[in-house]
């Protein structure tokens, strides 16, 4: 794992008038905003590629507190930004000396617009994790994750290629990986694999910690879990949406937990055959394909990794 190399123009921006461009974007006096804990790591995706393990891993060093919950996505204009610096502030511990958030959606361009930019005008000095994987499985995982929520938009390449759906966007990780070096330098971003979390965790914990000055030796038993692992999907039935939706209406999920539970075990939910899951990279264009391997040659490059277990 290696830190991307720069490229892309940096913000010139000094101190000051860092202080108030982030008045002018947050709505908030600047040396307020100084004085507030916010973060100085932000976890930006990809989906599907691991962060809620990544998230667990890092929230059990000593140095580290991550966010709860995990997704804040307070940099997204149509998500949480209107809740403003102080609503996003109570989440962090302001004592910590690593304050961390990990929202995947940050890296959904342009589907998401402007994210680096609310960033950088709140929390220039941060340092940012992108955990990647082969983009046709993370394209697979993704369509799998909508298809038990009943958010298909017709066959798998009529999902996969809506202009509704960020399923090709989301996997083009040096296109993503862009827009925010128009903003950070690129030390200051780490580009980690999810496969090596999965099998060499020590070792790729070890590389995250380094890289956010924290004791790269710290060990803990939680390390050796298996966190969020896909296991066996479970695919709503009609009747099961019909009465989730209409449960957390009625009562504003007040229902007990116990009872979702209960009704994931019952006829409302069933499980996901194998022959219901397609084969991905046969639902895609070649023209697609094409992008997405142009996208993973310009990140193979710009890491100086080979990520030789991709099929792409």
């Amino acid at each position: 794992m290696e830190a991307a190399s720069q490229t892309g123009s940096q913000s010139r921006l000094q101190p000051r008038d860092r202080g108030r461009e982030a008045e002018q974007i947050a709505g908030v006096d600047s040396e307020h905003v100084a004085g507030i804990g916010l973060p100085n790591l932000v976890v930006i995706g990809a989906q599907k590629c691991g962060t809620s393990g990544l998230h667990y891993y890092l929230s059990l060093h000593r140095d580290i507190a991550m966010s709860s919950p995990k997704e804040l996505n307070f940099f997204i204009a149509e998500r949480n930004w209107d809740r403003g610096v102080e609503w996003y502030a109570r989440h962090f511990e302001p004592d910590a000396r690593v304050r961390g958030e990990s929202s995947p959606n940050y890296t959904a361009y342009p589907h998401h617009a402007g994210v680096p930019e609310r960033m950088h005008s709140l929390v220039p000095d941060a340092r940012l994790i992108y955990l990647v994987r082969d983009p046709v499985e993370r394209i697979a995982a993704h369509w799998v994750h909508n298809y038990a929520k009943r958010r298909e938009k017709g066959d798998v390449a009529a999902t996969i290629m809506h202009p509704n759906t960020t399923y090709v966007i989301r996997s083009q990780y040096y296109m993503q990986l862009r827009q925010f070096l128009n903003r950070f330098p690129a030390e200051r971003i780490l580009v980690l694999d999810q496969q090596d979390l999965r099998h060499r965790r020590v070792e790729t914990l070890r590389t995250a910690f380094s890289f956010l000055g924290v004791d790269p030796e710290f060990d803990d038993p939680g390390f050796s879990r298996e966190r969020h692992r896909t296991g066996r999907k479970h695919r709503a039935t009609k009747l099961g949406m019909r009465l989730e939706k209409l449960g957390k209406r009625t009562f504003g999920g007040r229902l007990p937990r116990g009872f979702w539970f209960a009704e994931r075990l019952l006829f409302l939910r069933r499980p996901i055959d194998v022959p219901e899951t397609p084969d991905i990279r046969d639902a895609l264009s070649p023209e697609v394909i094409t992008v997405l391997r142009e996208d993973a040659d310009r990140l193979r490059e710009f890491t100086g990794r080979s990520f030789d277990h991709w099929s792409l």
